[in-house]
C-alpha cells in the first residue's frame, strides 16, 4: 500500500490527473477464511476504513470508491465509512462515470461467502445518461458478468451511443476484451491490481492502474505499470516503467 501511494504520487508529479476511481476489494473484511480474515464480520474492525484513512487520504486528487464482492457492508455502514453511497455517478470534464454496485445483494451475510452478484442497475444508468446530455459515459463496476447479465443491460449498452466502454476489476488482470455483438462490440477494460497474482503469465497482472486519457474527442486507455522489483519465482528482476494493454476508445 505504501508503494501504491508512492507510485500514484510520482505519476501525478510527472503528469497530473483529475480523479482516481477505485472499483472494489480493498480488504478482506467479510472474507472469513483464515485466522485473520473476516475482520469486520467477526469483530467489527474495518480494514476498508483503515485503508481510506491511512492511504487514500494521501492520494493527490479526489478519489471515489465503490464496493467489491469483499465489501458486503450495509448501505448505512458503507456510507458511514466512505462518505458515499454504494452506487453513484462522477462527472469529470465531458465524461461521466457511472459507478455501479454489482454486489448489492445479501449484504452483511451472517456466513462466509464470495459476495452475491446483483446485476447492473439499468434504471440508474439510464437516468444518469438523461441527466448528462452530450457527455461520454463510462460504466464502472467491480465486475461485469457479461454472459449472465440481463438482456435489458446488454441492449442498453449496445444501443446507447453515449456509452463508450466498461471498466472493472475483480480478476486482478489488466486486459481488454471485446464484450461481443450483444454489447455492440464495446470494450471491457480491466483495471489490474496492487495485490496478489495467480496468473500463469505474470505480465497479465503486474502492479499498476488503468488510465483513461480524454483530449477533445480522442479517448485512449492503457495500463500503467510503474517500475517494480518483482520475484517471479526464479529470482528478483526490475520491471521498468511502461504502458501495456492499450486501446483507442473514441
Amino acid at each position: 500500500m505504501e508503494k501504491l501511494v508512492c507510485d500514484l504520487r510520482k505519476e501525478y508529479e510527472r503528469e497530473p490527473y483529475d480523479a482516481i476511481l477505485m472499483l472494489g476489494d480493498y480488504s478482506l473484511d467479510y472474507w472469513e477464511v483464515g485466522p485473520l480474515y473476516g475482520s469486520y464480520s467477526n469483530g467489527g474492525v474495518s480494514n476498508t476504513a483503515a485503508f481510506i484513512e491511512d492511504y487514500v487520504s494521501q492520494f493527490p486528487c479526489p478519489t471515489y470508491l465503490i464496493p467489491g464482492n469483499h465489501e458486503q457492508y450495509t448501505h448505512e455502514d458503507w456510507e458511514k465509512i466512505t462518505g458515499a453511497k454504494r452506487s453513484f455517478a462522477v462527472n469529470v470534464g465531458d465524461c461521466v462515470f457511472v459507478m455501479l454496485d454489482n454486489f448489492g445483494e445479501n449484504l452483511n451475510a451472517p456466513v462466509h461467502n464470495h459476495g452475491t452478484y446483483s446485476f447492473s442497475d439499468t434504471d440508474f444508468i439510464f437516468r444518469t445518461i438523461e441527466q448528462n446530455p452530450g457527455k461520454k459515459v463510462f460504466l464502472c463496476a467491480h465486475h461485469f458478468a457479461l454472459e449472465h447479465e440481463r438482456d435489458e443491460f446488454k441492449r442498453l449498452v449496445r444501443e446507447t451511443d453515449a456509452i463508450v466502454a466498461m471498466f472493472a476489476g475483480h480478476t486482478h488482470k489488466s486486459d481488454i476484451i471485446c464484450a461481443g455483438d450483444e454489447y455492440g462490440g464495446k470494450l471491457l477494460c480491466r483495471t489490474g491490481n496492487y495485490s496478489y497474482s495467480s496468473m500463469p503469465n505474470p505480465a497479465d497482472s503486474m502492479w499498476g492502474w488503468r488510465e483513461l486519457v480524454a483530449v477533445g474527442d480522442e479517448l485512449t486507455t492503457a495500463y500503467v505499470v510503474p517500475e517494480s522489483t518483482v520475484d517471479f519465482g526464479a529470482g528478483k528482476v526490475t520491471v521498468p516503467f511502461h504502458r501495456q494493454d492499450a486501446a483507442e476508445l473514441a
